[in-house]
């Protein structure tokens, strides 16, 4: 997810949906990181769960949660690039 300018408050809010999460699906666990070499602006959210099942299930489920909804809007807003998914298998 690319950010531009007020980064301090783009991070206190992603801060604030990892917390939310976290709390409410204790079986997944995300890490948010930017880039310290090169040029910033990606935030980079990474997200584990146990299997794509349950990766199905919780994307459903925060898509209809009006809480979850309301704390991506202060993340998703003109001052930030849209969410880039990506899939990885750990080896």
């Amino acid at each position: 997810m690319g950010y531009s300018s007020d980064y301090a408050e783009f991070f206190a809010a992603l801060a604030k949906a990892k917390s939310y999460l976290e709390k409410k699906y204790p079986e997944i666990s995300i890490e948010l990181m930017y880039n310290l070499a090169g040029s910033r602006g990606r935030a980079t959210i990474q997200t584990r769960y146990a299997s794509l099942a349950d990766y199905e299930r919780i994307d459903a489920e925060t898509d209809r949660d009006e809480a979850f909804q309301e704390i991506l809007e202060s993340v998703m807003s003109e001052k930030a690039w849209p969410i880039v998914d990506q899939f990885y298998r750990t080896i």
